[in-house]
């Protein structure tokens, strides 16, 4: 028995981006955009305005977004959007942007974003909340990056002080996503492994998580597929569409297996060390992720080798994996990212190792320790 839920309407190909309009429209005739204010992608974003405003849709902008958005950040789009009411709220950029887009569009329309209820309350992707403002917006993304997969799941991350928290609702699905590979081609080397990382975990975690269904397994199973296939390829020549589209279909793949499996350690693992050393969150996948292999090469040894058959077509695991990590240049420690002494302590004693359903402390702290050096 198992239950598969995805609700968002994709678009996909090259040039689909010039349907943005046609799209909209749908919802509004106005729309809060939410990215990033770096320098590279406002081309970008002058092209998204010029075509939603062919269409008579006007574009309120929050250029706020960092990498791992925080609550103070969330509530300065929040205030804007009050100051500034829109039909829908439409993101574009990677994880982050996305991420906040649909923190801002759950809560539009409440006086204020109560976090303390937000993450006590909407803590299981699995469970079906009444909404927390009955004046939600629609929201339609943009991914320019292959991996977090936000754009197909009803997760949000955002972090409180030191901690990343993550929160769950389904109307924190897209309506609408539009995937255009183009949108890829400028995306630095550095952090297409990081993204195109962050999606092979997606997949692995789901699969092997206890919740996965047939649906969800064939998920994983392409998307781990086209990720070994065409990652490596895209770290070689990262201006062939080819690769970039393999990249695009597997991070979707991925985030579909995601919002209806679940993750793993790694995750939650890798979010702790995220909101202490601020770290990028594939990279930080990549160091917890070998020794999370080597400690369950017992205890999940079913899984994993279904997955190194189907995957590597290898009988070793651990091998096959760290030969892809060295292939995307990510086979590296905590210390490799400067990540000091004191950092580590203070990720070692996280109080959320406490309550994670995937291992007891001890067990995690033995990951992290490998992670470490």
């Amino acid at each position: 028995m198992f239950q598969y839920y995805q609700p968002t309407r994709i678009h996909f190909g090259a040039g689909k981006l010039d349907q943005l309009g046609d799209i909209c429209k749908r919802y509004g005739t106005r729309a809060l955009m939410v990215t990033t204010p770096d320098a590279p992608l406002q081309p970008l974003y002058a092209r998204v305005k010029q075509i939603l405003q062919k269409e008579g849709i006007e574009v309120i902008h929050f250029d706020e977004v960092m990498p791992n958005p925080d609550a103070e950040m969330v509530e300065r789009g929040f205030a804007l959007l009050k100051e500034h009411p829109c039909d829908f709220v439409l993101a574009v950029g990677g994880g982050s942007s996305i991420d906040t887009a649909k923190a801002i569009a759950f809560a539009n329309g409440a006086d204020h974003i109560n976090w303390d209820h937000i993450f006590s309350a909407y803590d299981s992707p699995f469970t079906i909340d009444p909404s927390y403002s009955e004046q939600h917006l629609p929201l339609i993304s943009v991914p320019t990056t292959s991996g977090t997969g936000s754009q197909v799941t009803q997760a949000a991350v955002i972090t409180r002080g030191k901690e990343k928290i993550t929160f769950y609702h389904t109307d924190n699905f897209s309506r609408e996503c539009i995937l255009d590979p183009e949108l890829m081609l400028t995306l630095p080397v550095r952090m297409s492994a990081a993204t195109g990382f962050d999606a092979f975990t997606h997949a692995f975690e789901a699969y092997i998580n206890p919740r996965a269904s047939h649906y969800s397994k064939m998920d994983s199973l392409e998307a781990m597929r086209l990720i070994v296939e065409n990652l490596p390829k895209v770290m070689e020549e990262p201006k062939e569409l080819r690769y970039r589209e393999a990249m695009s279909l597997a991070d979707t793949l991925a985030g579909r297996a995601l919002a209806n499996s679940g993750a793993d350690a790694p995750h939650p693992l890798s979010e702790i060390i995220g909101g202490i050393a601020h770290m990028t969150h594939g990279e930080a996948l990549a160091v917890v992720f070998t020794p999370f292999i080597a400690h369950n090469l017992q205890k999940k040894k079913a899984a994993f080798d279904e997955i190194a058959e189907a995957i590597f077509h290898s009988d070793d695991l651990l091998g096959s994996f760290t030969a892809f990590l060295e292939r995307i240049h990510l086979n590296k420690k905590l210390t490799d990212f400067g990540i000091s002494e004191e950092q580590f302590a203070e990720i070692k004693a996280s109080p959320i190792l406490d309550h994670l359903p995937f291992g007891t402390r001890e067990e995690l702290e033995a990951i992290l320790d490998d992670a470490y050096a």
